[in-house]
């Protein structure tokens, strides 16, 4: 799950209106993970004030026609039914902080805050079963593994 990530506390009341891509995690952060309107906005905004230079600190490509980053595929993944099954699932991921910087570029996350003092939540999709090459991903919504 790629996104603007919002502590408990954070103002997200702008974003939340008619927005389908908002992703709790259980301890109550935010993801917010529309590639459109105000969302798009922040999320480009909050990528460009973390850049060192000309270190990118997180990836933006999932936010155009052309996404580069294999890392950001969640907004492929389709809520499962009866008829299809889950292969995949959610699984909360906190970056660890000794991650090198030059490996950050390619995480599709970014804080709200620039001054968080904890690390940067991600949500991975872990597999249940081996995925075929061009097989549609399919997960219950509102699953997620500890």
């Amino acid at each position: 799950m790629r996104g603007t990530i919002y502590q408990a506390y954070e103002p997200i009341l702008l974003q939340s209106f008619g927005n389908p891509f908002i992703f709790r995690c259980i301890d109550g952060v935010l993801i917010d993970g529309n590639d459109k309107g105000i969302s798009k906005i922040v999320y480009r905004s909050c990528s460009g004030r973390d850049r060192m230079g000309p270190l990118a600190l997180s990836d933006v490509s999932w936010l155009t026609d052309n996404p580069e980053n294999p890392l950001a595929v969640g907004q492929y993944v389709n809520n499962c039914s009866n008829e299809k099954a889950a292969n995949v699932c959610y699984q909360e991921f906190d970056v660890p902080e000794d991650v090198p910087l030059e490996l950050h570029q390619y995480l599709p996350n970014v804080n709200y805050r620039h001054d968080i003092k904890r690390p940067l939540r991600c949500v991975v999709l872990v597999s249940l079963r081996d995925i075929h090459c061009g097989e549609e991903l399919f997960s219950n919504y509102y699953t997620i593994v500890h």
